[in-house]
């Protein structure tokens, strides 16, 4: 079937929300089709994390306390190019380093610098970061390697003292955002949305830190209630919330926006993914079986990505 406007059209205004939401729904996706036609790209296999600080971290954050290192692939400097090779031998284009933060709020993808110089050399493998905060110094050593920075961007104070317990600011968000691409890194920010307890609180200004930056691709998160942390009974943002954070990065930059794997599940996952692809997402990760049958419904084009991270504007 084809793509049909008017069809979009009826099924948001079918929806279960507020007028004005509905309004910017349509106006975002109607601005979607403009700068991306009528395909919609689904990324199913996203890159493997590795962590290389194993399942240590300096911090405890509330929204995580580094169960989800666990996760991960151990990438402690005696495994490290054992698992990329691994990873190689297994057709993957790509590894994600990640790892537990340091007190000063960076990832540490940069203390095994040789390593990773080796993998790029052998492998010729795609590498992406979670970077964390980062000074210049920090910045110019994952210049060496890095081929794509994937920085949560945080934009209130209060959500980085009380949830993640560092000390620092969002300034410093922003002033990695520029160290990073002063060191000519491609930027891929992501947005968490909910972090501070499910609520809204500072996802706007991050949006407008990233704007003052020519990033890639900006990647929508969604906090996850996870067992085992203390906002473990926490509820998941509201739908509309997210569509909010969407709608407004839409409005705001011409650059493909990606839903990043990072969201709650089940049938949470199914209606945003709807509400998603309505409100001008043009790239899902991990796509539920609910945003293949509304793509179809509304003649979009469906473009199914192996093997490849969602936060890669060319790949």
């Amino acid at each position: 079937m084809p793509f049909d406007l008017q069809c979009a059209e009826k099924i948001i205004n079918a929806l279960e929300t507020a007028p004005p939401v509905k309004n910017a729904m349509l106006h975002a996706f109607t601005r979607r089709i403009t700068l991306f036609g009528a395909d919609l790209e689904f990324f199913n296999e996203p890159f493997t994390p590795i962590s290389l600080t194993g399942t240590k971290c300096s911090l405890k954050c509330k929204h995580c306390d580094s169960i989800y290192l666990q996760h991960m692939l151990d990438g402690s400097p005696d495994r490290l190019y054992t698992e990329a090779l691994f990873l190689k031998k297994k057709g993957a284009n790509g590894i994600l380093l990640s790892g537990g933060s340091s007190r000063d709020g960076s990832v540490p993808t940069y203390i095994q610098e040789e390593n990773i110089l080796k993998i790029k050399k052998e492998t010729n493998l795609k590498i992406s970061a979670h970077t964390g905060i980062v000074n210049k110094s920090q910045a110019a050593l994952l210049s060496k390697y890095l081929d794509m920075a994937l920085v949560d961007v945080i934009g209130d104070d209060e959500t980085i003292h009380d949830i993640l317990g560092l000390k620092t600011s969002a300034k410093d968000y922003e002033n990695t955002l520029e160290n990073l691409s002063l060191a000519g890194i491609p930027l891929a920010p992501h947005i968490i949305v909910g972090l501070n307890n499910g609520e809204l609180k500072g996802e706007f200004r991050a949006l407008e830190m990233v704007r003052k930056f020519k990033p890639e691709v900006i990647v929508i998160v969604v906090f996850i209630p996870t067992k085992g942390t203390a906002l473990a009974g926490i509820k998941p943002p509201k739908i509309g919330d997210v569509v909010k954070v969407i709608t407004k990065a839409r409005e705001m930059f011409d650059e493909p926006l990606s839903l990043s794997c990072v969201r709650p599940g089940g049938r949470y996952r199914s209606t945003l993914d709807m509400y998603a692809i309505l409100s001008g997402i043009n790239r899902i990760a991990v796509p539920s079986r609910k945003a293949y049958s509304i793509s179809k419904e509304l003649g979009l084009n469906i473009i199914d990505i192996p093997g490849m991270c969602c936060s890669y504007a060319n790949y």
